[in-house]
């Protein structure tokens, strides 16, 4: 039922956005492209009845990595600096990415379009800041994360 329910929700919000088919594959999985930088990944987790929504920010570079990781990890505590999400990074490929997870069960359009206006909203966020802080001088880094940009989904974004 609650990939159903998943199912439904992208076909609804598709038809929002001018994307006739939004769907799931056979396997679970829906990639996303906005504007024509950001991707999306939309991954239902059977066993479990879950969502997860991610979203890749940008490159972990070698310059300040230390004062970034520190940074992660803040931002990470209480997803304070998150907007409810996870950052983790990929080492295999030097990547952050930011990740949202909500059961499907009692999903609502609502709260879809919530979780997706956070993603945008804070890996855009998290990557301006990867490409500033790769390249600024070591001094120059912030220690503690801004806090998460909250918003709705489509206001600004189609």
């Amino acid at each position: 039922m609650s990939k159903q329910n998943l199912q439904t929700l992208l076909q609804r919000l598709g038809q929002t956005v001018g994307i006739a088919d939004l769907a799931l594959d056979d396997d679970g999985y829906c990639l996303l492209r906005l504007d024509g930088t950001l991707d999306i990944a939309v991954e239902f987790i059977e066993d479990a009845e879950l969502v997860v929504l991610t979203a890749r920010c940008g490159a972990l570079g070698e310059q300040n990595r230390e004062a970034v990781l520190q940074q992660i990890a803040d931002a990470n505590f209480y997803w304070a600096g998150t907007g409810g999400g996870t950052l983790s990074t990929n080492s295999r490929e030097g990547m952050v990415y930011l990740h949202f997870r909500e059961s499907t069960g009692h999903l609502d359009r609502a709260r879809l379009e919530n979780l997706l206006q956070a993603l945008v909203l804070n890996s855009e966020r998290w990557g301006a800041r990867l490409a500033a802080t790769s390249c600024a001088p070591a001094a120059d880094t912030q220690a503690a994360p801004s806090p998460a940009v909250p918003g709705g989904l489509f206001a600004n974004r189609a």
